[in-house]
């Protein structure tokens, strides 16, 4: 079991420019009618913290599928000085039309109780359809960053890190040597690494919108994520990395759901991404 600390949620914010004051040590208690009573850890630092785990887990099964897919839903926060672990089922292998398909279920359990739940897939093919196909990182390379460009959809850049996934994965108490190790010569960067630099793109697509995110803050719903490994395995420092962002449901005011596609260095996308979020105030609307 691991506890976090408030340095292992500021190490994380930093690592990933999530700006977020559900986080912030010093200003939490600006979102209005906050209910967590102080800072909370961020949901791709949980989702750091799962998949470094399974890769710690010594009989973890060490397949290499071109594509995993994570699919959380978040029940309960993590706060300071909380306790947390993950617990595991036996993983189960598939055919499907499109592939092979290794399935497990996790559970990020907080003080005794479930935080995240949900499965990592890894598979021959992408679940997740590309509804960006139009664009290519030459093409979004015309564009200015932290625009919209045609179809309300929002660019932001952010550039791959060494110090920053170092730096991240020290927020999760993983031992970062399984990803990066100067002495072997080794750069992994951890799939959780590039995918949250998600939250960082909503942020700054929010403040492009002028939603006020003081007086009307949303937090995560689910993750549905996934990510090409063969492209991820050739990532290097200061490679580019641009999303595009887009709402395809909701209006910013009770739920919303998103969907963020990221480019490197080919024109598949390296990850595709959908994130439902939801407003505080929405959730704790008592129930009917």
């Amino acid at each position: 079991m691991y506890q976090i600390s408030q340095l292992h949620i500021d190490i994380a914010r930093n690592a990933t420019d999530d700006f977020n004051l559900f986080h912030d040590r010093y200003r939490w208690q600006w979102v209005k009618d906050n209910p967590f009573n102080g800072p909370i850890a961020l949901g791709f630092q949980l989702g750091l913290f799962i998949e470094s785990q399974i890769k710690s887990v010594p009989d973890h099964k060490n397949i290499f599928l071109p594509f995993t897919t994570y699919e959380f839903n978040f029940a309960n926060p993590v706060r300071v000085d909380d306790v947390i672990h993950v617990e595991l089922k036996k993983s189960r292998e598939s055919e499907t039309e499109q592939g092979k398909m290794i399935s497990q279920r996790v559970c990020l359990k907080v003080n005794g109780k479930p935080a995240i739940i949900g499965f990592k897939r890894d598979s021959e093919y992408s679940p997740l359809p590309n509804n960006f196909e139009s664009y290519t990182p030459e093409k979004l390379s015309e564009y200015k960053d932290r625009t919209f460009i045609q179809d309300n959809v929002f660019l932001k850049r952010k550039w791959m890190i060494v110090g920053n996934a170092k730096n991240f994965l020290l927020s999760t108490h993983a031992d970062q040597t399984i990803f990066i190790d100067e002495f072997a010569d080794k750069v992994d960067f951890p799939q959780m690494y590039p995918l949250s630099l998600i939250s960082s793109a909503l942020l700054e697509r929010a403040q492009a919108i002028n939603h006020d995110l003081i007086a009307n803050p949303q937090i995560y719903v689910s993750h549905h994520l996934c990510i090409d490994n063969i492209q991820l395995a050739k990532l290097r420092s200061n490679d580019c990395l641009q999303m595009l962002v887009k709402q395809v449901s909701g209006d910013n005011t009770e739920q919303s759901c998103l969907q963020v596609c990221g480019w490197v260095n080919q024109e598949q996308p390296l990850f595709i991404a959908e994130l439902k979020l939801a407003s505080l105030q929405m959730i704790l609307k008592p129930q009917a």
